[in-house]
């Protein structure tokens, strides 16, 4: 036991200094890396003693790929602890099958009370395609994330590879598969009690791979490779004596369940090659008679085949009568329908027995199941939102380079994109958050940060009933899972804040939980008095001029002449840069430069004020030119000194030496 704990400590260092050294390799909803590479995701709580809360992952565009991560712990957020439990205990088998990742990570979150805010990801390196696989492997082994964290096992992402491959393992893959499956089978034996490993080797783990040999000739399999299965088998059977009670047993069941599966589908195949030759018989026969038709001869077999439902038959009949045929093809083949008949009684008879034994065996899976969603499943209750939401900077962005006096900057955050797919649920758009930053002509700034109070924001403080739609679609072939839809006013509607646009701009039902709400209105009332119509604007929406458009529709305010010539006029949505004149008064060019260096010294001031609050005097900036450009930051406690962007700054502001010797 002392080496494993020796073991995970010295994984969860391993994942501490990677995530040093990658800092600046963060993904968020905001950066760019469309880029393929390795990755890996964290839970930003190591106190857990079993669990060390990583996913390792491969991408060919790793921004992507963090999109689809986020947005399905963003869904779980939003369900009620009720409703998540129906999708894993309400059927036989979880909602969530072959989604489980996702699972885990929340679970943990819930669990050890973490946030939005805790779950992150970073690049750990940029790889070629053609080398993703290779060096995933390559960070498999050196941190374990089968048994201490949230991946999958080894050996199962190999297996589901080949399932899904139409072509039959090479020599070279079952030795690489074996080679795997013995990893696995060895680490769930040192780490079971670790991580997820029990659900791992519960869910995932082959309890028997005869059906390696079964699938390539015995003949084929070089010594190496027997040797190698034979190690195997051994040791997974050992594996499931120690860790499955009534394995033997199980085992047993098992073998008599294939034994007899193998007798049926001798029967199976039999009749299906009876069934074969009749229909070859029956083809000449309409050639031979040229009245030749594949819809008669399929007609023809179904007679045989479901004999119990006469329409077949009755099909075929008025086929030969169109074609002024009397023959009685039934007559003339007689014996050939005798075999068939005779070979499907003998298979369903031999499907008896095996039928009784599947039943017993997929009831006594039916009973496990649950057992093991549990090891997946939170353990404590929970609410909507229990997670929070996802903290952003909500600071307007100004470009310092344009003339700004005068100016007015406006940032509107809207609940989803307009765009509705279905004429029976409504998805209406609406603005859940206006900011705006005025400068006037003395360069004297008045900023303001609002909820707007509408049909949307009032539905999110009363408490949406939000659901899986898939779940109850009992038409949905393929159910999409981590895809989501709402209860309002007991009916289904969409025009909630979607998973999107919270993806954009951080705001959910959680944030808007105790905040004041104002009508968009009387937002727009407060700028027009402090403007006039020299003010330029610059307008930054979370969605499309369209949907933006929606928005202002949805409010009523459409016809407003201030609304129209401000959010309406995409001309306006750009700041104009003033012109300015060749000449100029010597005075007027010294106020404007003491005015800039004075804005300038007044920004950097806010901006370290921001720091240290945010820190809690921890770090110090030493010097701020602007938002684009790099700062130098102080420790308070150590002294070390590091560059970084002022942005990433405020997101991280805290010491990165203090925090790798922690």
């Amino acid at each position: 036991m002392d080496n494993v704990v020796k073991k995970i400590d010295n994984i969860r260092n391993k994942v501490k200094q990677l995530i040093q050294k990658n800092l600046n390799r963060e993904v968020t909803p905001e950066t760019k890396h469309n880029i393929s590479g390795i990755y890996m995701i964290y839970i930003d709580n190591f106190s857990s003693e079993k669990i060390v809360p990583i996913y390792i992952g491969q991408a060919k565009d790793i921004q992507r790929r963090y999109k689809q991560h986020f947005s399905e712990i963003l869904v779980l957020n939003r369900l009620s602890y009720d409703e998540y439990n129906k999708y894993f205990f309400s059927k036989s088998t979880s909602f969530y099958e072959g989604h489980f990742k996702a699972c885990k990570i929340f679970k943990y979150i819930i669990e050890n009370n973490c946030t939005l805010q805790d779950f992150h990801m970073v690049i750990l390196e940029e790889v070629e395609e053609e080398n993703l696989d290779e060096k995933e492997q390559e960070y498999f082994q050196r941190l374990l994330p089968s048994f201490f964290g949230f991946n999958q096992l080894n050996s199962y992402l190999k297996r589901v590879k080949f399932r899904f491959s139409n072509s039959q393992m090479s020599n070279s893959e079952i030795d690489d598969y074996l080679g795997l499956l013995l990893e696995d089978v060895n680490g769930i034996n040192s780490y079971y009690k670790y991580g997820f490993t029990r659900f791992n080797f519960e869910h995932s783990l082959p309890r028997d791979i005869t059906y390696l040999l079964e699938e390539k000739e015995k003949d084929k399999l070089n010594s190496d490779i027997l040797l190698k299965y034979d190690e195997v088998k051994i040791k997974l059977n050992e594996l499931c004596k120690r860790y499955i009670i009534d394995f033997e047993e199980m085992q047993r069941f098992g073998e008599k369940k294939n034994k007899l599966y193998k007798v049926y589908k001798i029967a199976k195949d039999e009749y299906n090659q009876a069934l074969d030759l009749l229909k070859i018989d029956i083809s000449q026969k309409l050639e031979e008679l040229k009245i030749y038709s594949e819809e008669a001869i399929t007609n023809f077999i179904y007679s045989i085949k479901y004999e119990n439902n006469p329409e077949y038959r009755e099909l075929f009949y008025t086929y030969l009568k169109s074609k002024k045929c009397d023959l009685n093809f039934y007559e003339i083949f007689g014996e050939p329908i005798k075999n068939v008949n005779k070979k499907l009684e003998d298979k369903n008879n031999k499907d008896v027995p095996y039928q009784e034994v599947l039943d017993l065996y997929l009831k006594r899976e039916d009973e496990m199941r649950p057992k093991r969603y549990k090891l997946i499943f939170p353990s404590c209750q929970f609410e909507s939102f229990s997670l929070g939401d996802r903290s952003k900077n909500y600071s307007i962005k100004i470009n310092e380079d344009n003339d700004l006096l005068n100016t007015c900057h406006i940032q509107i955050n809207i609940s989803n994109n307009g765009v509705n797919r279905s004429i029976e649920v409504d998805k209406e758009p609406f603005i859940i958050r206006f900011d705006y930053s005025f400068i006037d002509n003395e360069g004297n700034k008045t900023e303001h940060e609002y909820y707007i109070d509408n049909e949307t924001t009032r539905n999110c403080q009363s408490g949406i009933q939000y659901f899986e739609k898939d779940f109850y679609n009992m038409f949905a072939f393929k159910k999409e899972k981590f895809k989501i839809s709402s209860l309002i006013n007991n009916e289904i509607d969409n025009s909630y804040i979607s998973i999107q646009a919270e993806y954009k701009h951080g705001i959910n039902d959680y944030t808007l939980k105790d905040k004041k709400l104002i009508k968009l209105s009387v937002v727009l009332d407060e700028i027009k008095q402090m403007t006039d119509e020299e003010t330029r604007f610059n307008i930054d929406a979370s969605e499309s001029a369209n949907c933006l458009k929606k928005c202002i529709i949805n409010e009523r305010l459409q016809n407003k002449q201030f609304v129209e010539q401000i959010l309406l006029t995409k001309k306006l949505l750009k700041l104009k840069k003033r012109k300015k004149t060749r000449i100029k008064k010597a005075k007027e060019i010294v106020n404007k430069s003491v005015l800039a260096e004075n804005n300038k010294v007044k920004r950097a001031e806010v901006y370290k004020q921001k720091v240290l609050i945010k820190s809690d005097s921890a770090v110090k900036v030493l010097n701020y030119v602007s938002s684009r450009e790099k700062v130098t930051a102080q420790c308070t406690s150590c002294g070390y000194e590091w560059k970084i962007r002022s942005d990433h700054l405020l997101s991280r502001p805290y010491c990165p030496s203090c925090r790798k010797n922690y």
